[in-house]
């Protein structure tokens, strides 16, 4: 019996333009269909939900809402199997151009990265899947040497630890990964670390090992993937750089977004600009990150990608080109087979599988 997934696609636009499409893919037959198309949010750049499937959760990626700066955080119910959204809160967020949200193993807090707004906020979570207002916010402070893109910090992640007890948050505008943790006793989340990559890198997205020893960073300027140590809680040790980039390719393009296989024996990439999804085999040994080789992403400008929670098929999502493109993946290879599958939706920036059926 095959299996149904469900995809939520985020896009950029308009408050009156389609903004969430929502997706299915049968995993056996391989046949990708658009279910339904919803407006009503502006630049919906970066969802998540919850395990239960009740909730989607979306930041509004503006440097403003209702006339005061900054950007907001809708929570939806999903109703009729998913085919209707119902908007249940809109929290501020405390800074302008959100770009990043992501919810915690226990499912007690979300958390926002403020790109334009050099900060993290923190919401917590009820039981019932609804957050209260940001109990919580850090600025960052500093900058790179990139006079365009690092002239002051740009937050672009928000990763808890798989324990849940730190929040990580790569600054692409301070070439740092920051560290928070939260005080049981407190009650109450802190500054705890830093860690800093090569001036002008960039850092942009974040990912750990599903074993919880290690983690990867995406740098977007410098195209490369950075691999750290995870063995000490709440800090990184840094260990080899690669290039994303094939040797052979000369021209401009940044790094994207950053994504483990189910089996952690694979992680991808993406560029833009190449427009490729370049993978990397984890050595058996020592762990290194070792180039499988690179696709075609089938459009321009992959902003982002995922892969079905049974690695077998990958999703991209090519912002330039209106495009989101099926791929299925070589369980041996780790190897993305294009499928002739290609769905035309305006702008998607951010690609959710939230649950299955």
């Amino acid at each position: 019996m095959s299996t149904i997934w469900d995809i939520w696609v985020g896009a950029y636009a308009q408050q009156d333009e389609v903004g969430l499409t929502r997706l299915q893919l049968d995993s056996e037959t391989g046949v990708l269909t658009e279910q339904a198309a919803f407006t009503g949010i502006e630049n919906p750049s970066f969802i998540t939900g919850n395990r239960s499937g009740q909730h989607l959760y979306a930041v509004s990626e503006v440097e403003e809402a209702d006339g005061q700066p900054g950007g907001r955080m809708f929570t939806f119910e999903l109703r009729d199997h998913g085919t209707a959204l119902h908007a249940v809160r809109a929290l501020p967020t405390l800074g302008e151009a959100p770009c990043f949200i992501m919810m915690d193993t226990d499912e007690k807090w979300l958390a926002v990265s403020n790109y334009n707004g050099s900060s993290v906020v923190l919401y917590p979570v009820s039981p019932d899947g609804i957050p209260a207002k940001a109990s919580t916010r850090f600025r960052h402070s500093g900058s790179g040497p990139h006079p365009e893109r690092q002239e002051k910090p740009h937050p672009h992640a928000a990763v808890f630890s798989p324990d849940g007890s730190y929040l990580f948050v790569p600054d692409l505008g301070m070439d740092k990964i920051l560290s928070y943790a939260y005080h049981l006793e407190r009650q109450e989340w802190a500054g705890h670390s830093a860690v800093s990559l090569a001036p002008g890198a960039g850092p942009r997205h974040l990912i750990f090992h599903q074993a919880g020893t290690t983690a990867f960073v995406v740098n977007e300027l410098h195209s490369t993937i950075t691999r750290f140590t995870y063995e000490e809680p709440g800090t990184l040790h840094k260990q080899e750089t690669v290039s994303t980039l094939p040797a052979s390719f000369d021209g401009e393009s940044t790094a994207a977004e950053i994504v483990l296989s189910p089996d952690g024996r694979f992680v991808y990439a993406s560029n833009r600009g190449d427009d490729s999804l370049a993978i990397f085999n984890l050595d058996e040994v020592t762990g290194e990150l070792v180039s499988a080789g690179y696709v075609s992403s089938r459009g321009r400008n992959p902003r982002h990608f995922t892969l079905t929670p049974d690695g077998q098929w990958l999703l991209a999502a090519n912002q330039d080109s209106n495009t989101v493109v099926l791929f299925r993946v070589d369980m041996d290879s780790g190897l993305p087979i294009f499928t002739g599958t290609v769905l035309p939706i305006s702008k998607p920036v951010c690609i959710l599988i939230r649950n299955k059926f």
